[in-house]
């Protein structure tokens, strides 16, 4: 992994991720740009495990304004270090660096929820938005509800066999809790994301989006991730881009986990490597 604290100042993290969600609502205030900050000290205590700490700031940024936003904080400093499409499997998120702050992830949308229409899940959240108080400065950030309902989505992502923010929330939500976030989730469309993370994925065997959910959920072959990201894109301009993705390296990902820039032989090595997997994962398959 990079290291990226190298370079930071001696500001406990905990303070500087703080400071950093108040610098962000700022910087979107001057610029009449509608941010929700999501996960980690936005929601705290009363989504989390009083103990539970934060390492970085997740932003989730109205769609239309996304690379207004971006733009905003390249101009400030900050450098991208993961396109879009390079950050995830949902292709939803690029991670920024700035040596004072440190790391933050700008959303384009939240996985889970629909992003067929990701202007209607954020105009939905942005509806029934709150404003907290994180550095002695007021965010806005998703109702009680909906930011319980991102816990559950976000933990839709683990292939562990538990999740401590969800195994958190079973012991302190009611079942009347739990209905109401069920009832959020089918107004999100976020039904099958909110399922897989409670272990009842295959409720939804037949939608287009199971094998994606199962390939972020479980323990599967390289190539049934790739055939989940492939079914999953839309458009043939979309698919091709994916197959392009798919036999060229990720070279943002590769840097964060070396620590610097890729240089030929090592983007070559990795490059044939995964074909190595993919052929490893065929023999495995047949024999069982």
């Amino acid at each position: 992994m990079v290291e990226f604290d190298q370079d930071l100042p001696d500001t406990p993290l905990s303070i500087r991720i703080k400071l950093a969600h108040a610098y962000f609502q700022r910087l979107a205030d001057q610029h009449g740009i509608d941010i929700l900050h999501v996960k980690g000290y936005a929601f705290g205590s009363d989504t989390y495990d009083v103990h539970r700490n934060s390492t970085d700031v997740d932003l989730l940024v109205r769609p239309s304004q996304v690379q207004q936003f971006k733009q905003l904080l390249i101009a400030s400093g900050w450098k991208v270090i993961a396109h879009f499409n390079s950050g995830s499997i949902f292709e939803h998120a690029s991670t920024l660096y700035h040596p004072c702050w440190g790391l933050t992830d700008v959303h384009r949308f939240f996985p889970g929820l629909d992003d067929r229409s990701p202007q209607y899940a954020f105009d939905q959240l942005w509806e029934q938005r709150r404003y907290k108080s994180i550095a002695n400065f007021e965010c806005a950030v998703p109702s009680l509800d909906d930011s319980l309902l991102l816990v559950v989505v976000h933990g839709a992502r683990s292939t562990a066999d538990t999740n401590p923010d969800i195994e958190h929330l079973k012991k302190v939500l009611s079942q009347d809790d739990w209905e109401r976030l069920r009832t959020r989730a089918h107004q999100l469309r976020a039904e099958v994301a909110f399922d897989t993370a409670l272990g009842r994925l295959e409720d939804h065997r037949g939608h287009p989006d199971y094998l994606i959910w199962k390939a972020v959920s479980q323990n599967v072959p390289i190539y049934t991730q790739w055939w989940a990201r492939f079914r999953r894109a839309r458009g043939p301009r979309a698919k091709l881009l994916l197959l392009w993705q798919i036999v060229t390296v990720n070279e943002d990902h590769l840097a964060m986990t070396l620590g610097h820039e890729p240089t030929h032989s090592e983007k070559r090595r990795v490059f044939f490597r995964r074909f190595e997997k993919l052929k490893a994962a065929q023999i495995f398959r047949r024999k069982i």
